[in-house]
Order: structure tokens, then C-alpha cells, then sequence
């Protein structure tokens, strides 16, 4: 490979092109592991290719002490995405003055045997084993840094690659005993994730919940502990993942009897169960450049567009891009408010709970009477220095 890249010297333009979409198309065609979920480990080896430069084109391995060697610089790499390395490896060659402006591309080279491990790992990828052996399911699982936080352990699948793809599904649930499942060459272990939703407000232990498909919200509330003493079901919120916003009452104890006349509404993948206070309405503090920046008094979560609204709109110097919420624990996040141009999506929907404070910051003003200030000192200047050496 590493010839096939020096090869490519000739300097004019359209072979320059088909240098670029030959690489381009090589980094296509590679599977999902260059992806950037997939973490570089110690003994993997890198292609490194720049576009039109073939001469810095190099086959590198990563050394046990986590780095590696490219041009004379060591390079601390394990445990970094492809991207890091490939952003780590630009930086270099500008800044040593090596290439002006690089189109860097940095790529694991598939190892000819292995397996593969992916979902609800911590680690996703492939793995290489040696040809002439197998490995255990435990064993696969615990190369990719064992099951994640939302993984499906009763769900785990075997893809056999020798038999057309035959899919076998286990239970490795902990209270179970171990089984010796061996899991051979080019095989993939799947291992299935769990749905995720919140229960948040007035319950005993609010957070997160897993869940396998949906679940009702008699269940997510007996999940959560229950509801505290100053619950109020009466004006429960369900958050959609749209940030869609539906209040439902329920009756005090309907969360403890599995008979319920009326159909209980469904919790699925990304939903908020909100359970308000039943004796206080509680504040959501807009600050910032809002043309009413003030506390709005509610029972339940807002959208940022929501609290915003409640404030009037933003101000005519606010920055319509970003905001930053300061939330009721102590924890500071900024959000993007602008849609992704590359995906033409919006961004995802971030909830304003009770006690939490969004604040909108000023956009950023060129000041045109300082930069004219500037430019009248240096044209000055410069008439000056004329005169001088005239």
C-alpha cells in the first residue's frame, strides 16, 4: 500500500484529482472502524496518507508505551479517536513547516484475522485473535471494556460468519451461570442497547431508567422510588425526545395498583417524566439579552424557546446561537442553538427545569468606531515615517 502511495509523484492537476479520489475512495470503502467511535489501542497499526505528498505516507505501529514515531516526533495516541490522530498529525506538519496546508487521512489497518465487537460496549471494534484459535463470549466482550452502562445483557448476539451468518442470542444476565460460548474468526458479538428515559421532579430517586422497548408511567414512577410526599400527580409532564410537552393527572396512589381503569400514556427511548410540586410553582431564571429578563414562575420543564417566549424574545444584541444554562446542581452546559448545516438537522432539545437559570449572552459587535480609531493612528503612522525618509 505504502508503494501504491509514492507512486503516485506525477504533478499535474488531473492526476493530483485521481491521487485524491483514489485515497478518498479507499478511506470509503474501509469499514465502520475508522469510525469515530473506535479507540486506537497498542499494537494497532496506522496508515498515514497525505493527499499530493506521498513521501510522508507511512505505515506506523503503535508501540506498547501508547506512542507513535512519524517523522522524528513521538506521538501519544492510544485511546484517541482516528480524527484526534488525524487533527494531532496536520497540526505537525504545519506547524513544523513541512506541508503548507495537508489533507491528512489516518486509517487502523485491518488486521487479516479477528473479531469483531460492537453495541453497547465501552469500546467498540475489532479485535485480532490468533487464526488458529477462538476466544471466549466473556472473553470478546471484556477485549471491547466490558458491556456499557445501557447494555442489554440479556441480549447478546453471536453473528457466525462460517455458517451464512447464523444469529444466536444469549442471556449473560449476572445472576446467571457461566457458560462457555466460544466465538470464532471474523465472528461479531452484538451486544443489544437499552432504551433510556428520565424520570425527574418529585420522586425518591430521580434519573435515568433502562428500559426494553417502553414502559408505562405507573412503572417508570415504581422504578423511581415512588413519588415524594409533595408530589403532584395530578399535573404530571411527559417530554417527548421532539421536546414535544403533554400534562396528564393521574390519582394519589394509581402507581402502586396494577388496576387502572383509564390506559396509562407510554414512556419510550429519550422521554422526561416530570412530577411537579404540588404545594410551590418554582422559577426558571432568564438572565442575559432578553427583553424582560425575570424569574417565570412554572410547574414543570420549558424548552428554551419556551423560556425565551416567557421573556419577551431575545434582545436585539443577544446571540441567537448559543446559551448557556446554569443548572440548579451546580453544573454549567453551554448549548448550540444552530442547526447542523452538514446534517440539515436541528439541535437536540435541552430541557429548563425548576431552579435552573439560562442565560443569553451579547453577540459578538465589531466596534467600528475603534477600528477606525486604529486605522486613522496607523495611516498617521505611516505619513509620518514617509515624511521621515523623505
Amino acid at each position: 500500500m505504502i508503494y501504491f502511495f509514492r507512486s503516485l509523484r506525477v504533478s499535474r492537476f488531473p492526476v493530483r484529482c485521481l491521487q485524491a479520489f483514489t485515497i478518498l475512495l479507499f478511506f470509503i470503502a474501509s469499514p465502520t472502524l475508522f469510525s469515530d467511535v473506535y479507540r486506537i489501542k497498542k499494537g494497532d497499526t496506522l496508515l498515514i496518507a497525505v493527499v499530493g505528498q506521498p513521501e510522508y505516507t507511512h505505515s506506523v505501529q503503535v508501540r506498547e508505551d501508547g506512542k507513535i514515531n512519524y517523522f522524528g516526533s513521538d506521538f501519544d495516541v492510544a485511546g484517541q479517536t482516528v480524527m484526534a490522530v488525524n487533527h494531532l498529525i496536520r497540526e505537525f506538519l504545519v506547524r513544523d513547516n513541512h506541508v503548507r496546508n495537508p489533507i491528512v487521512m489516518v486509517s487502523p489497518v485491518l488486521q487479516e484475522h479477528g473479531v469483531f465487537v460492537g453495541g453497547a460496549v465501552k469500546t467498540p471494534g475489532r479485535y485480532p485473535i490468533s487464526p488458529e484459535t477462538d476466544i471466549g463470549l466473556y472473553r470478546a466482550i471484556a477485549l471491547a471494556g466490558g458491556m456499557a452502562e445501557n447494555a442489554d445483557r440479556q441480549g447478546v448476539q453471536l453473528i457466525r460468519t462460517d455458517t451464512a451468518q447464523r444469529v444466536e442470542t444469549y442471556d449473560l444476565s449476572t445472576n446467571r451461570a457461566y457458560t462457555d460460548i466460544r466465538v470464532g474468526v471474523n465472528d461479531l458479538v452484538f451486544v443489544m442497547p437499552l432504551s433510556v428515559i428520565e424520570v425527574q421532579g418529585q420522586v425518591q430517586t430521580p434519573g435515568k431508567l433502562f428500559i426494553r422497548g417502553e414502559i408505562g408511567i405507573a412503572q417508570a414512577l415504581a422504578r423511581a422510588g415512588g413519588p415524594t410526599q409533595e408530589a403532584d400527580l395530578t399535573a404530571l409532564v411527559k417530554v417527548a425526545k421532539d421536546g414535544t410537552l403533554t400534562e396528564f393527572n393521574r390519582s394519589e396512589q394509581f402507581w402502586k395498583s396494577s388496576e387502572n381503569n383509564s390506559p396509562s400514556p407510554l414512556l419510550s427511548d429519550g422521554d422526561v417524566l416530570y412530577v411537579p410540586n404540588v404545594f410551590k410553582v418554582e422559577p426558571i431564571y432568564v438572565t442575559g439579552y432578553v427583553r424582560n429578563p425575570a424569574a417565570q414562575r412554572v410547574r414543570g420543564p420549558l424548552s428554551i424557546s419556551q423560556a425565551v417566549a416567557l421573556s419577551g424574545g431575545f434582545d436585539v444584541s443577544a446571540n441567537r446561537e448559543a446559551v448557556v444554562i446554569h443548572r440548579r446542581d451546580g453544573t454549567t452546559v453551554e448549548v448550540s442553538l444552530a442547526p447542523n448545516t452538514t446534517e440539515g438537522t436541528t439541535p437536540q432539545q435541552v430541557l429548563l427545569y425548576p431552579g435552573d437559570i439560562l442565560e443569553i449572552k451579547k453577540k459578538f459587535e465589531v466596534n467600528w468606531g475603534l477600528v477606525t480609531t486604529f486605522a486613522y493612528i496607523i495611516i498617521a503612522g505611516v505619513g509620518i515615517l514617509i515624511q521621515l525618509s523623505g
